[in-house]
């Protein structure tokens, strides 16, 4: 019997700009996939990432972690698979860093001398944010010969003028991270328009701001009152940053060049200081307030456990809250990561109406690097909480958090691509 034409088709002279036309439309995963075909549709595949904004299809986010060896791989969500990034500049290991933020698919990262950069792990691109020595609370000490040699942290709040609780306390210089950083967030990929990274640190989780790139050469300090500290979240909403505090209030920061100004749109939900507080968008666009309970198990072994999440919609008329019983079609992402709630029809692979969770509990996880990492998923419908896998290749260090891959850049990088574990 006479074969169809197409089964003798030869699809490795497809020409590539058409089949790089079609990879575009691919997440990650399926243009790996597609690079194991032929040495040509292999060639297409690496190209890619030199495209840069071409390959702009929304992915669905991956957990970034590292492997006991060090090497920086990528969990994938649609394929339940992990994925090796080949090996990256020596100034960029994330092995050797600490992570305080994912967003617009960069990570931010502190080094061995407590700067913080923006990482696209994707891509290998990495670009400096302002020098921590020009967040308000911190002074360099200098050492006799003009090196650094210290920190000093600086122990106020947000009023002015300042008042001062106790002395500075003095950090070596690669200390000062476990400390100073809680989170970072940005208001949007900074290889696509001019961006503004908005850090919650310590003390008393304060805020301070700074431009990504031109102009971004000073942290400026959010001064406006001593209530408005204790930060837990952030999120960049309607063209200003919304906070919330660990009582679950919502401030409204709307940026102007070096100054923040401040409106309380959301009252205080309980009267005492509470942990692990979120705010999150909604894919309908309204704001959701996300409360996360943990416990402590294990008796030999402390480990600590995520439990459950209690999520609410805010009535901001009323300044109440009423409960959500489900998301809806929405699954959400929280952690270190910028929180986020992405609607399941656009990402099939995901489950709606679950949570997916990293543990982000400062103290906890810079005290215990070396105990289990909470991570996993969330069933709202029947409070359950599942691993994310049999095996959990993520028991290490630095903490693992939720990254959703971006192929754009901001200029001219080395060209990276994954390889399958």
């Amino acid at each position: 019997m006479e074969q169809p034409p197409a089964s003798n088709a030869d699809w490795s002279s497809l020409p590539g700009s058409i089949l790089a036309s079609i990879l575009c439309l691919l997440e990650f995963p399926d243009v790996f996939s597609t690079a194991a075909v032929c040495t040509s549709w292999r060639a297409t595949a690496r190209m890619l990432p030199r495209l840069g904004n071409i390959y702009s299809r929304p992915q669905t986010p991956c957990l970034l972690y590292t492997s006991v060896p060090g090497a920086t791989e990528m969990f994938s969500l649609t394929t339940s698979r992990s994925y090796t990034l080949p090996e990256l500049p020596a100034d960029t290991h994330v092995a050797d860093r600490y992570i305080f933020g994912s967003s617009h698919g960069w990570l931010v990262t502190a080094d061995g001398r407590s700067e913080l950069h923006l990482f696209n792990p994707a891509t290998g691109e990495q670009l400096g944010l302002a020098p921590i020595a020009t967040i308000e609370h911190v002074t360099p000490v200098l050492d006799d010969n003009g090196r650094l040699s210290r920190y000093n942290l600086s122990f106020y709040d947000a009023r002015v003028p300042r008042l001062e609780l106790h002395p500075p306390q003095a950090f070596q210089v690669g200390e000062l991270r476990e400390t100073l950083f809680v989170k970072v967030v940005l208001s949007c990929d900074p290889s696509r328009a001019d961006c503004t990274a908005m850090l919650i640190h310590n003390p008393n989780r304060q805020l301070s701001f700074a431009r990504v790139g031109l102009g971004g050469e000073q942290w400026h300090w959010v001064t406006t009152s001593p209530r408005y500290v204790d930060y837990s979240d952030c999120i960049y909403h309607a063209g200003a940053f919304y906070a919330i505090d660990l009582q679950g209030g919502i401030h409204r920061y709307t940026i102007a060049g070096s100054y923040a100004s401040c409106e309380v749109i959301f009252n205080d939900t309980v009267a005492y200081i509470a942990h692990n507080v979120y705010i999150a968008e909604a894919s309908s666009g309204d704001l959701l307030q996300i409360w996360r309970f943990t416990d402590m198990q294990g008796d030999e072994t402390r480990e600590l456990r995520t439990n459950g999440f209690d999520i609410y919609d805010l009535d901001f008329e009323n300044q109440s809250i009423m409960p959500k019983n489900n998301l809806g079609d929405d699954a959400l992402f929280i952690g270190h990561n910028y929180t986020c709630c992405l609607p399941t029809k656009d990402y099939p692979k995901l489950l709606p109406g679950h949570v997916y969770f990293t543990d982000d509990c400062d103290y906890w996880v810079m005290d215990n690097k070396n105990s289990r990492r909470d991570v996993g998923f969330y069933n709202l419908e029947n409070r359950s909480c599942h691993e994310l896998a049999s095996t959990v290749p993520w028991e290490n260090w630095p903490n693992p958090i939720w990254i959703t891959p971006s192929f754009t850049k901001t200029k001219k990088v080395r060209n990276l691509f994954f390889s399958l574990k």
